[in-house]
């Protein structure tokens, strides 16, 4: 069962959806063969400025498997390249040049885009480090792209700031500020054409609520990535010191009903927390309170709050958590930061995560979500954590824990999924950033149409297809929800987001050959091919498309019995046949030969008569 499939239904269901979604966590999504998470082989990273586009951008490597990465920067016409290795159990620093943020200028595009690519998988981090104005946030790589974003700010000091970036050539970006951006007013969509390692950047025009572009909406034809945050700003507003903060945004098909977080050190006085529609009238609750019904692109911005807080909507929400000033009641280190609230059915049962290294950091914490079964049995760097340790939930069967970390590498491990969190203290200066997820497609928002498969059997081969490229609503391709485009009465303007993954499930006796595609193509071709003929032999493939809707090609190759009176196997009962029968005539037969087509054990008249009457050519007729 993936309970986020079914979204698209009554709000009583949606109500009982969000408690699967608690209960089960990731466990259905996990027995899908194509687990999206932060690990991959390849990454394009983009960076927003900090307040004054000076400091170190670095990023940060690690990983379960030593390889080596390559790294290229710009990605396109590269004036640094380097390549490093990853350690399992440390953490690799490159420093990247200080152009990824000096040349981020507004309403502009730049091939201003990192590539990292490795033959195994790899973990990174991004860093954006000042003096007492730092941040750090989870890369993503390229199989997590999607084609929907909503950006998440806070009110800025200076500006809001955000970078969307491709991995396809041709992509058009369309962007619908909520505020005003330097170059473009509120509400009105425009586009930009980005070609692969490419990035525009946006900034706010004003400062202060008005330049907040938390709800700004970014689609894609083509699967992009997001940074999102400010270039410096104080949470809350009237709360000393500016900081630079930001993260990699989350797609959309990969937000969930649920999330869950607890207070941050040192932060006696609370946290604060933006709660993120991604539909219109959407029931947002904390800890089983109802809080308000927000549109898409909307938010519910909390007070300071302490303690555990379980998130949920009956669409799905997502959460980011906002680290006030140093100077709030009781705060001892630290600045403001942004991190994302992973969704609960987004986690995993294991990590490998890294503090930010170089010593900038006097203070370094984990901060664990785990289901209450695995109290007392989570690993941590291979050690049970106490149960003592964790402090449950009120309204839902987790805890959480707050552990302080040694600087480096650590692991994590649970039987059921957790969810982790890393933030850093120092004077005036933190970050905040998930220590790993999934970003499995699990929200099929604006996409409720699953893929066509298809195939087609001949022999010991077979050919097939996945396809999504059929289902468009926006008859008059202007963007809006029209009369008469709503076919199946959701009221969202629904298209095909194309094939995003081929997985090979099962196969048995079977090679497999998928042809090369990208991320949203509308068709994608498959050809498999039995390797023994004298055996049975199956495949199961599964075709996915963006909005994570899938279809089953199915191949059995079977031993079909013999046809009647094709003495000779070629398929067809001709001529040939009925010689080599006339030929054989009164012979005995054994059990099993064609020639005796009535089994009696002698080859005779009668048998050649009943063949003549199968026979397919024209002169058998006169037989």
């Amino acid at each position: 069962m993936r309970c986020l499939n079914l979204l698209n239904h009554s709000p009583q269901l949606k109500t009982l959806l969000v408690m699967c979604a608690w209960l089960l966590g990731v466990s259905a999504l996990q027995a899908n063969a194509q687990q999206i998470d932060n690990k991959g082989t390849e990454f394009i990273l983009a960076f927003t400025p900090n307040f004054d586009s000076s400091g170190d951008v670095e990023i940060h490597l690690t990983g379960d498997i030593a390889t080596q990465v390559t790294i290229n920067y710009p990605m396109n016409s590269p004036t640094f390249t380097t390549v490093e290795n990853v350690v399992p159990g440390s953490v690799t620093v490159v420093a990247i040049p200080i152009t990824a943020i000096s040349n981020a200028t507004p309403n502009t595009i730049r091939d201003n885009a990192i590539h990292a690519i490795a033959t195994e998988e790899f973990v990174v981090y991004t860093v954006n480090r000042r003096a007492q104005s730092s941040d750090a946030a989870l890369g993503l790589p390229i199989d997590t792209m999607n084609t929907q974003y909503i950006v998440s700010t806070y009110n800025p000091l200076f500006s809001s700031q955000f970078a969307v970036y491709a991995s396809q050539d041709n992509t058009v970006v369309t962007i619908t500020p909520n505020n005003d951006l330097n170059g473009h007013v509120a509400s009105t969509p425009f586009d930009v054409t980005l070609n692969r390692g490419e990035v525009y950047y946006g900034e706010s025009a004003t400062t202060g609520p008005a330049g907040s572009l938390t709800g700004t909406i970014i689609e894609a034809t083509r699967p992009v990535g997001l940074v999102n945050g400010n270039r410096c700003t104080n949470v809350p507003n009237s709360t000393s010191a500016c900081d630079h903060i930001y993260e990699v945004a989350q797609p959309v098909q990969s937000w969930g009903l649920t999330a869950s977080a607890t207070n941050l050190p040192n932060r006696p006085s609370g946290t604060i927390y933006r709660i993120v529609a991604s539909e219109d009238n959407t029931s947002v609750e904390i800890n089983g309170i109802f809080q308000g019904t927000i549109n898409r692109g909307e938010f519910i911005e909390t007070p300071l709050l302490t303690g555990n807080l379980s998130f949920s909507g009956d669409n799905p929400i997502f959460v980011t958590q906002y680290m006030p000033g140093q100077s709030s009641p009781g705060a001892t280190l630290g600045d403001p930061a942004m991190g994302n609230m992973i969704p609960s059915e987004q986690y995993l049962t294991d990590y490998t995560f890294s503090t930010v290294g170089d010593s900038q950091f006097v203070q370094n914490f984990a901060t664990i979500i785990a289901a209450n079964a695995d109290v007392g049995s989570l690993l941590l760097d291979g050690v049970p954590v106490p149960a003592g340790d964790f402090t449950p939930f009120d309204d839902i069967p987790f805890s959480s824990a707050v552990i302080e970390l040694t600087q480096g590498t650590h692991t994590t491990s649970s039987l059921n999924p957790h969810g982790i969190t890393v933030e850093g203290y120092n004077g005036f200066d933190s970050y905040i950033y998930p220590g790993g997820a999934l970003f499995g497609f699990i929200n099929s928002q604006g996409d409720p149409f699953p893929p066509v498969c298809s195939v087609t059997m001949n022999g010991d081969m077979a050919s097939g297809s996945v396809s999504d490229n059929t289902n468009d609503e926006d008859l008059n391709n202007n963007g809006q929800l029209d009369p008469g485009e709503d076919a199946n009465n959701n009221g969202v303007l629904d298209a095909d987001t194309g094939v995003f993954f081929v997985n090979t499930l099962s196969s048995t006796n079977v090679s497999i050959s998928v042809s090369p595609f990208a991320a949203g193509d509308g068709s994608v071709s498959v050809n498999a091919t039995r390797i023994d003929g004298s055996q049975l032999g199956s495949a199961s493939i599964e075709g996915v498309d963006g909005a994570g809707n899938t279809c089953a090609l199915e191949i059995e190759f079977t031993d079909e019995e013999a046809m009647a009176c094709d003495i000779d196997g070629d398929m067809n009962v001709d001529m040939d046949d009925l010689m080599m029968i006339r030929a054989a005539r009164n012979m005995s037969a054994l059990p099993g030969d064609l020639r005796d087509n009535d089994g009696n054990g002698v080859i005779n008249t009668l048998d050649f008569r009943q063949c003549a009457i199968q026979c397919t050519q024209n002169r058998c007729a006169v037989l």
